[in-house]
This record gives C-alpha cells, structure tokens and sequence, in this order.
C-alpha cells in the first residue's frame, strides 16, 4: 500500500496505490470502494492507506513530495524500503 504525496491546487493531497493483492482481500468489504490513482487530501489518503495496510497486512509506504507533510504531525523520517509494491 503506497501513499504518494503531492502538492496540487487544493493543497496537499495523497494518490493511493492500491496493489491487487489488497484491492482482492478488500473485495466484498466496507472498504471496496477505495481504488488505486484516487486522489484525496492527504489526511484523507493517510487514514485510508492506514486502514487498509492494517486490514491486509500490508506494507504501507509514503512516498512522493515530503514537504506535504505537516510537521505538526511529527517527524517523518526515511527507512529502508519493505517488500516491493503489489507483494503484500
């Protein structure tokens, strides 16, 4: 599960890329509905990405523009990447 983040007119916003792998596990629940390419404002994106990556044991990754990362939400910091998209 990937969250890129990026700056757009609206403000900051976060593109989920959803690996089929997730988008399956996800079949026939509340959470169906969520599909790869949308673009949401990036709390929005972040809790979505959260529950899902939890749901299917997935890694989650923020990627993309860090300057969209509100400092008052903490530090983000960089770690090695996990697993390649689409094998969780």
């Amino acid at each position: 599960m990937q969250i890129e983040m990026q700056w757009a007119d609206q403000g900051a916003i976060g593109v989920l890329h959803v690996p089929p792998a997730v988008t399956n596990l996800t079949r026939g629940t509340d959470y169906e509905f969520i599909r790869s390419g949308e673009r949401l404002a990036l709390p929005i994106a972040l809790g979505l990405g959260l529950i899902l990556a939890g749901l299917t044991d997935a890694h989650l990754i923020l990627s993309g523009d860090k300057t969209a990362w509100k400092e008052s939400w903490g530090a983000l910091l960089d770690a090695p990447m996990g697993e390649p998209l689409g094998t969780a």
